[in-house]
């Protein structure tokens, strides 16, 4: 549509003899709105003269007869009639009430037609000139006011698409429309629910374009309000009315509204003017207003969606981001609860069957020693059945969170395995160093002086069995296993409270 446009505005301002004017522009609404054919109807004393232009490649229509002409010129709003091959739109040319003649735009059946409302610029300046050649008899002229200002009303539009916010687009709306329009004061007020409205942008009593945000009131009793044109969308026009600002009556003049709509809700009024100059409304201006209040309404509409979009937008963004940090918090409490054990909370047998084998692999290539610790509580069965299974797993909590702290060296695992046994895994630790670990989980155990039962003076104590290998390739990860638990059965035989280390 903006290339339509100027390319529109062009062929007014540089052709001034009709013929000339009407023979380029038909082929623009082919060429810029992808209509197969089109047809300019003109109905001058009681005759039709018709003008059409279709593609080259495409047969011209059969032209309607006069009589279907004039009954199709009483039709108030744009219409359309649809075939097998095409539909038609038709577009009505009047000014100020008037009938003139018909526009008609043809499309290939089941093409998108353009939006009537779209056209509404051009079919007010074209019915202009028209009435103009008609009513004079002479060749039409370029229109200077009229067409200045539709093409001011398409950079409005320009400028209101550019705009990067609705603050900044509602300025350029009051600011700009003044201008283009030449009246004295506009303001732009949204409806906010419940019967209220609020200022946006709008003109002091000295014409300058102020931020009016301020203003918040229930919607007043004015005259427009109950208007039959205000209540449907259509311009509501009052001669020799009160003009206010801010509710509070400042003089008298004509006052105008158009309604902003998103669909069929009012979303906010436009208010017009002549305050200052008081300057008459000249003869094409409502149909300017209406078609001012239609591009406003557009770009409102428009950006509102965009800005809801964006909020939502950004909601969603925030809900996805708290759910993933949410959901990261669980995987990594499941992966903590899948690794440890729920009653000691050190890690559990299955780190231990994981670990294993990788420090294995890893030691045979480099040929170190890998030694094993299993640890045994003495005498359990008899502890648990004195104070119960309460005090028993009290008792596993604190030699498990004991013994995790005897193995301070790099690569180190201490794991529950299962029951009262527990296992240190020292990964490149020699017999020596394991035997000095084993040595420092029993003191560490009995340091704690946890009494077995209430008759005897006796302190909870662990046994320890040892394996080290340098594993080769007919040694097995297993075989350390085996070899730790054969060395714990051992100490076990050898009266508990002690080591044992295994040896072939």
């Amino acid at each position: 549509m903006d290339s339509f446009y100027q390319a529109y505005f062009s062929q007014w301002q540089t052709a001034t003899e009709r013929s000339v004017v009407i023979d380029r522009l038909l082929p623009l609404f082919c060429r810029h709105l992808s209509a197969s054919s089109c047809g300019l109807f003109v109905k001058k004393h009681a005759e039709w003269i018709h003008f059409t232009h279709c593609s080259p490649y495409i047969q011209a229509p059969a032209t309607p007869r006069d009589e279907e002409l004039d009954d199709w010129l009483c039709q108030p709003l744009p219409f359309s009639r649809q075939s097998a091959e095409k539909t038609v739109l038709w577009l009505p040319l009047q000014h100020q009430g008037i009938p003139l003649g018909l526009l008609a735009l043809s499309y290939p059946a089941g093409s998108a037609l353009t939006d009537p409302d779209y056209l509404q610029p051009c079919i007010l300046h074209l019915s202009a000139e028209l009435r103009t050649y008609i009513a004079a008899g002479q060749p039409v002229g370029s229109g200077p006011v009229l067409l200045d200002m539709l093409q001011g009303l398409h950079d409005i539009s320009f400028a209101l698409w550019r705009a990067q916010s609705i603050d900044e687009m509602l300025f350029h709306a009051v600011d700009q429309g003044k201008k283009v329009l030449n009246i004295d004061r506009i303001a732009v007020f949204l409806l906010t629910g419940h019967n209220r409205m609020k200022g946006t942008y709008g003109t002091d009593t000295e014409g300058n374009t102020v931020k009016e945000a301020y203003f918040e009131s229930t919607i007043p009793p004015h005259w427009f309000i109950d208007h039959p044109q205000a209540q449907h969308g259509y311009l509501a026009i009052e001669e020799n009315t009160s003009l206010y600002h801010d509710l509070q009556e400042i003089g008298v003049g004509w006052s105008a509204y158009t309604s902003l709509w998103d669909g069929d809700k009012r979303v906010g009024w436009i208010a017009y003017d002549n305050l200052i100059h008081g300057r008459p409304m000249a003869d094409y201006h409502p149909q300017l207003l209406k078609q001012f209040s239609f591009i406003v309404s557009q770009h409102l509409v428009r950006r509102q969606t965009e800005d809801n979009l964006n909020q939502l937008n950004g909601e969603l963004e925030k809900r996805v981001t708290e759910r993933t940090r949410e959901l990261r918090q669980l995987n990594r409490q499941l992966e903590y609860t899948s690794r440890h054990d729920p009653l000691t909370q050190v890690p559990n047998r299955r780190v231990f069957d994981q670990t294993l084998p990788l420090e294995w692999r890893r030691a045979q290539r480099h040929q170190l020693p890998v030694s094993l610790l299993m640890i045994d509580v003495d005498h359990f069965k008899s502890f648990n059945d004195n104070y119960g299974h309460a005090t028993g797993d009290r008792c596993l909590t604190l030699i498990a969170q004991t013994l995790v702290s005897v193995e301070r060296r790099a690569g180190a695992l201490f794991a529950r395995y299962g029951g009262e046994e527990f296992v240190i895994l020292l990964p490149g630790q020699n017999a020596q160093a394991a035997i000095v670990a084993a040595q420092n989980a029993l003191d560490a155990v009995r340091s704690l002086l946890i009494p077995v039962n209430d008759q005897e003076y006796c302190s909870v104590t662990v046994s320890v069995g040892i394996s080290c290998i340098v594993p080769d390739k007919h040694s097995t990860a297993d075989q350390l296993f085996n070899q730790a638990d054969s060395a714990l059965y051992k100490a076990k035989s050898l009266g508990r409270n002690t080591f044992f280390i295994y040896e072939d």
